[in-house]
């Protein structure tokens, strides 16, 4: 059997149908279909039950699936190792990190990264999911919490507040509410943020989003309350703080990479030269 072959069976399995697998794969349903139906006839062997909710693993293809796995982790790691050894100024480097901050604080410092390193090309993955340091899905990641992953490395930039923000006309049409009686707006990120004066299951959540400046819209518009970052509730003039930020809240602002790509020339310059970008803007992740 061949590694094409077995990452066939490893979407598969992770996908648990051939729609998503062939999604996941860049390839169409049909020929999922017949690349799998092909890799079992030629082993004599069914890998996959088909059931009437997608495909589920039979002990042979739960054999495939875990030396497909161990491959995928060795082929990652040695693209790592070689990563690491690149010392020049130049090739692509993937960025994640949370919608906010991408959209409103990143631009102007990238920009002027571009400036001074023309020849390093920057691919920034805006999202408030998790993407995998150690799969290479990002080189280096910016993100808000209080345990990083325990193979990256990287810097504690400052802290990073958020707080209960609303537009003070809504305030004014509800003068005679509780923190607990208010409307609320969530992003999916924010689903568990909560002060402990507040208890989740008795709120009306009026509306959620995954993406954090829909969130931001919709207060300024006066829908409800929302837990928005300091440094966006801060910088909106038609919003008011509610509260403090909970110090039992509190998180940091992280700068990570994967630990075997710390001697890699480009992302090490980027990372150095954002730490020191946004380390000028601690007050405004504070919410100072």
């Amino acid at each position: 059997m061949e590694w094409d072959d077995l990452k066939i069976i490893l979407a598969i399995s992770r996908a648990g149908t051939l729609s998503a697998a062939a999604k996941q794969l860049k390839l169409n349903h049909s020929t999922v279909f017949r690349r799998i139906n092909l890799i079992e006839k030629n082993n004599s062997v069914r890998f996959f039950e088909r059931l009437h909710y997608g495909y589920e693993a039979t002990e042979a293809g739960n054999q495939a699936i875990q030396v497909a796995e161990n491959m995928e982790a060795e082929m990652f790691n040695l693209n790592r190792k070689i990563l690491g050894k690149d010392l020049t100024l130049q090739g692509k480097v993937r960025i994640t990190a949370p919608v906010g901050v991408s959209i409103k604080i990143l631009g102007t410092h990238l920009y002027n990264f571009y400036q001074e390193n023309p020849d390093i090309q920057i691919d920034l993955i805006a999202t408030c999911n998790t993407l995998s340091l150690s799969k290479m899905e990002a080189e280096i990641a910016l993100r808000v919490t209080n345990s990083p992953p325990e193979n990256s490395i990287g810097r504690r930039i400052c802290g990073f507040n958020t707080t209960l923000y609303a537009n003070q006309n809504y305030l004014d049409k509800h003068s005679n509410y509780k923190l607990q009686e208010y409307d609320y707006l969530f992003s999916n990120d924010m689903m568990g943020w909560l002060p402990k004066s507040i208890a989740k299951k008795q709120l009306n959540i009026k509306f959620t989003s995954d993406n954090v400046l829909s969130v931001l819209d919709m207060a300024e518009q006066g829908l409800g309350v929302a837990p928005l970052p300091c440094f966006l509730g801060d910088a909106t003039e038609s919003l008011v703080r509610l509260m403090d930020p909970p110090r039992e809240l509190n998180k940091g602002l992280w700068l990570l990479t994967h630990s075997d790509l710390r001697k890699t020339a480009r992302v090490r310059h980027l990372i150095n030269f954002m730490f020191d970008a946004l380390k000028h803007q601690e007050a405004l992740f504070f919410g100072k």
